[in-house]
């Protein structure tokens, strides 16, 4: 089957891992779309092509892959172009490990050593950072971010947009609720309820 060209919104650090790893996987991409540079930009071989308003035209003629990694950012316009009737692409880098019983969904990354066991299933515009492992039936909905490095253990479940910082460790069958984060390091021991940031090991509300 032959696959239609990739285009990446965002040029930044997280667009360029995601460039690599399109590369890597086999996909032609045919350029950025980023509000911050001008078009022809050259970024890592790959130009600019122009802002982010060119996705309306792009939906008949590319995938689009929305490297944007603030997670309301990320959703709200991966929503926009699914409405509009464009296709996300899902990239898995050839250095990650899936199970043939996990799945991902649509505009969802695996960077190069990202782990998924049996039964894990990733929803969609997630982001599985470098090296970070997902074990045996852990549930991660959509728009959740997991940083280099992050261990989940078993069956832990992770709600929408919840942020898994570089290192984490998060117990098994644990429970993150929506949109909580959880620091770089922590070592989480309980559940997390929603909107909550966890630091430190064991894990406790940050104070402010």
């Amino acid at each position: 089957m032959v696959r239609r060209p990739l285009v990446i919104v965002g040029a930044g650090g997280h667009g360029r891992v995601a460039l690599d790893t399109a590369r890597l996987a086999g996909r032609t991409v045919q350029g950025f779309l980023d509000d911050t540079m001008a078009p022809g930009t050259a970024v890592d071989g790959v130009r600019v092509l122009g802002g982010s308003g060119l996705t309306a035209g792009l939906a008949d003629g590319a995938d689009l892959f929305i490297a944007l990694g603030d997670q309301a950012a990320r959703r709200s316009f991966a929503l926009s172009v699914l409405h509009a009737g464009g296709t996300l692409a899902t990239l898995v880098h050839p250095a990650a490990v899936v199970s043939p019983s996990a799945t991902v969904g649509d505009g969802s990354i695996l960077a190069a050593g990202a782990i998924l066991q049996p039964g894990a299933r990733v929803g969609r515009f997630c982001i599985l950072n470098t090296a970070c492992s997902v074990d045996h039936d852990g549930v991660l909905l959509d728009g959740v971010q997991v940083g280099p490095g992050v261990r989940l253990a078993g069956r832990v479940r992770c709600g929408e947009d919840v942020f898994l910082g570089t290192g984490a460790v998060v117990l098994p069958g644990l429970c993150i609720g929506r949109g909580a984060v959880v620091g770089a390091g922590a070592v989480v021991v309980d559940d997390v309820p929603a909107d909550l940031t966890v630091v430190g090991n064991p894990a406790r509300p940050l104070l402010r």
